[in-house]
């Protein structure tokens, strides 16, 4: 299975994915991963910046559709509309594709958290060694203008993390993967 934890910034998506992926024996793979080498070399945003995430996404998922047939892949995202370039949209295509391409079923979980948590949580420094965004502010304008989507998912649950940390948030997804997606 692809598991993909969408969300806005802040909200969990890497602590909950490291926890996760100890759970259920899965691959991790952050969206930061990709981004971070295409902010350290190309003008963000702008077309460079857009041409190496795209192909550096491109060779990750080279290699995710190579994994063994039973290895999950969680990934993470923000996958919003009216972003810059339209590569959410582009980024989402490709997630949706690697999940066909792998012949697993595609598994959108949307991480939530109240603004009040949100904005107490990206201000944390451990955020910018990993180039992430710490501006509660522009946070906010994206959630006011944006909504974020997983149309093509094969199944959808929505967790708040607001007062769980991520080892409540991992064992409740994992627990609902094994009672919903795995019992079919």
């Amino acid at each position: 299975m692809i598991i993909n934890l969408n969300g806005w910034p802040g909200v969990g998506k890497l602590t909950v994915g490291l926890e996760l992926a100890e759970l259920l024996g899965a691959r991790l793979l952050d969206n930061h991963s990709l981004l971070n080498i295409a902010i350290a070399l190309t003008d963000y945003p702008g077309p460079a910046y857009y041409e190496a995430a795209g192909a550096l996404r491109d060779i990750a998922f080279r290699y995710a559709r190579a994994l063994p047939p039973g290895t999950p892949l969680i990934l993470t995202s923000v996958n919003a509309s009216g972003g810059p370039g339209g590569f959410a949209a582009e980024h989402w295509a490709a997630v949706r594709d690697l999940a066909q391409a792998r012949g697993v079923p595609l598994i959108s979980i949307t991480l939530e958290c109240s603004p009040d948590e949100r904005a107490r949580r990206v201000v944390e420094p451990v955020r910018r060694v990993s180039r992430k965004l710490r501006d509660p502010a522009v946070i906010e304008r994206m959630v006011i203008g944006r909504a974020l989507f997983d149309d093509g998912a094969d199944y959808r649950l929505a967790v708040d993390t607001t007062h769980r940390d991520a080892k409540t948030s991992a064992g409740i997804i994992a627990a609902w993967i094994r009672d919903t997606v795995a019992a079919v």
